[in-house]
């Protein structure tokens, strides 16, 4: 791992987790939305048909990265800034179409969770 030596033993298994956590929800959910019919309802319910296989391709490429990030630090904290983005904004997709809050639960944990990556692999 590259990590600096300021790091310290807490953060560091955080940095491990939330790497972990967040590159294999990501994986999961964008090949999820790449391909399984019922994304293509969802992104259609959105109004974003058109991004769909988009957002599945970033979902994917990022929990990638994020991963590789436990190896090469700044690769990790350009996917989990661009996943965190991803998020924050499908929760705005989201309050546009008026979804129940506990449909808002994943994208809000998963763009705090990158949001934490992000310091943590700058750190």
């Amino acid at each position: 791992m590259c990590r600096s030596v300021h790091h310290d033993v807490p953060s560091t298994v955080t940095l491990v987790l939330l790497a972990l956590v967040s590159g294999l929800s990501f994986l999961y959910y964008g090949f999820k939305v790449l391909f399984k019919p019922a994304s293509i309802e969802e992104f259609e319910r959105f109004g974003v048909a058109g991004q769909r296989k988009f957002v599945g391709v970033m979902e994917v490429l990022g929990g990638a990265g994020v991963m590789l990030g436990l190896i090469v630090a700044p690769l990790g904290a350009l996917a989990a800034t661009g996943l965190a983005l991803l998020m924050f904004l499908g929760l705005i997709v989201r309050i546009r179409v008026h979804d129940a809050v506990r449909l808002m639960v994943p994208a809000a944990l998963l763009g705090v969770a990158n949001t934490i990556l992000v310091v943590l692999f700058l750190v």
